[in-house]
């Protein structure tokens, strides 16, 4: 007798089979049978009419706190049917960790990774690793990130590193990767990431290499010079042979300030027929979102210098400038006006909150910067082409990620990415087959979680069950996020998860690369 069956599911099962209806026999946390015999089973769930599918996977998310932040936030994964998340991304992950130098990081990040209200206590992956076992309604792997190694060591210091404190960067990161991280993220536009030198990324690739990692990376730019970006990204692989991941790879629908779709993929499939297999990722909507002190330029950061009306004048002519090109930094109060960039905090724009208060759109941006400590999180409006997400989308190797951020008022990425994916891009606009976007949504292969990811017998048993003509997610940025819709039922190893609207309990684990996992 099984400890559960699904039975008369049309089973997608996450490796590009056709469609089928039959039943799965589950014990303990693995699928024992897939097959169209009846099944007898502890419990016994009747699927008809319904699909039954491998849990999804993120393969790019901000929710490296999610066990340890508020259930609105934390449940945000299962109730979308994901069972695995990529966290660590853009370089801004927060281990490891060193008091000493990183209390000005830790209050960078808070817009990204979430607020735990107090001190962090933790300092590596085992550390973080034994606070977040028993809280994780989800399975989670943790990536190292680029701007946290460097914070390590020198703050958000622009700097060049000298030998020992290389050195001490490489030592610490590759005993990192010996508890078990499963590779590096790099978030080449963002402080102190955006000053590392090539000398720097080579060796990290190099201690990724050797560790079979993988390094997953927001690229230096995504406008006009985006090939130029992933172009310095692919040389890593070339010099070190590392596998590579582009994160949401896509351009700015502001062809002043991007490129198409189709020369990015033209550009990667070129890459791809030398040998390297370059993987992506991306996020289902036209919107985006960020620190809103990206709207700076990089060595322009710093709060205090804006008292000095000099500099103050002097920055805001520089962000001005069409003409100005700074490496690493995408001008996007130029790309998509102030009137775009919308902050769900003060539920407003920019050029809104300016208008009604007299001032100007950079005298306003200053003003929150200052008031809000650096610590706000913005949306940038009609930044990508929907057009082109579609294209993307088809290409083969390219999977999905929330890119979802746990603070304040979240964009409704966090909430509802993967049920968008089959509302949107398979049952409305039919970009994408049903088979096509579950293994989009399910591509363990890339990251190393070889258990998960597909429905066969012998595999973890992480399952979502879903309602095809109902699932979906309302897009809202008023900050009021409601659950998906169509999201019947969640399995994580073997164990009903989620049912019915309510969490069940917290049976995620901590994936550690070459560690065997349940």
């Amino acid at each position: 007798m099984f400890d559960l069956v699904i039975n008369n599911g049309l089973i997608v099962d996450g490796n590009l089979t056709p469609a089928y209806t039959g039943n799965i026999g589950i014990i303990d946390n693995k699928i024992i049978e897939i097959s169209q015999n009846k099944m007898a089973g502890r419990v016994v769930y009747d699927a008809t009419g319904l699909i039954v599918s491998p849990g999804f996977i993120d393969m790019h998310s901000h929710g490296d706190f999610l066990p340890l932040l508020e259930d609105t936030y934390r449940f945000s994964r299962i109730k979308q049917g994901i069972t695995s998340e990529v966290v660590g991304q853009c370089g801004i992950g927060p281990i490891p960790y060193n008091y000493k130098t990183m209390g000005e990081y830790k209050l960078y990040t808070q817009p990204i990774l979430g607020d735990l209200k107090g001190e962090w206590g933790f300092t590596d992956l085992n550390s973080l690793g034994k606070l977040i076992t028993g809280k994780m309604p989800h399975n989670m792997g943790y990536l190292i990130g680029l701007s946290a190694l460097r914070s390590y060591i020198s703050g958000l210091e622009f700097k060049v590193l000298n030998p020992r404190e290389m050195d001490e960067l490489f030592a610490i990161y590759e005993e990192q990767l010996q508890q078990g991280a499963l590779g590096l993220s790099m978030g080449l536009s963002y402080l102190p990431g955006v000053f590392s030198s090539q000398e720097e990324l080579i060796e990290l690739a190099r201690l990724t290499k050797k560790y079979n990692g993988i390094i997953m990376a927001h690229i230096r730019s995504h406008g006009t010079d985006m090939l130029k970006a992933i172009e310095e990204f692919v040389n890593l692989s070339r010099k070190t042979g590392a596998r590579i991941h582009i994160s949401h790879c896509r351009s700015y629908k502001n062809k002043n300030y991007g490129i198409k779709a189709s020369q990015i993929l033209d550009y990667i499939n070129n890459i791809r027929n030398e040998g390297i297999e370059v993987t992506l990722d991306q996020h289902p909507y036209t919107s985006g979102s960020t620190f809103l002190n990206q709207l700076l330029p990089p060595e322009d950061r710093e709060l205090d210098k804006y008292e000095d009306i000099k500099y103050f004048n002097k920055v805001e002519e520089k962000i001005s400038n069409e003409k100005l090109v700074i490496d690493g930094w995408d001008n996007l109060s130029l790309m998509v006006g102030f009137k775009n960039i919308y902050l769900p905090t003060y539920g407003q724009s920019i050029e809104e909150l300016a208008i009604s208060e007299g001032v100007s759109n950079f005298k306003k941006l200053i003003e929150i910067l200052i008031k809000e400590d650096g610590k706000i999180a913005m949306v940038i409006k009609e930044i990508f082409d929907l057009e082109e997400i579609g294209l993307l989308l088809k290409d083969d190797k390219t999977f999905i990620g929330s890119d979802g951020l746990p603070s304040g008022r979240p964009h409704p990425r966090l909430f509802g990415a993967f049920p968008k994916i089959i509302s949107d891009f398979v049952r409305n606009r039919e970009d994408l087959s049903l088979e096509q976007a579950i293994f989009k949504m399910t591509g363990s292969q890339i990251i190393g979680f070889n258990n998960r990811g597909i429905l066969e017998v012998g595999k973890i048993a992480d399952i979502v069950i879903f309602d095809y003509n109902l699932i979906s997610h309302e897009e809202s940025y008023n900050g009021v996020n409601k659950s998906p819709l169509g999201i019947e039922k969640v399995i994580i190893g073997g164990k009903i998860a989620y049912n019915d609207g309510k969490v069940l309990g917290n049976y995620g684990q901590l994936i550690r690369r070459n560690i065997k996992n349940g």
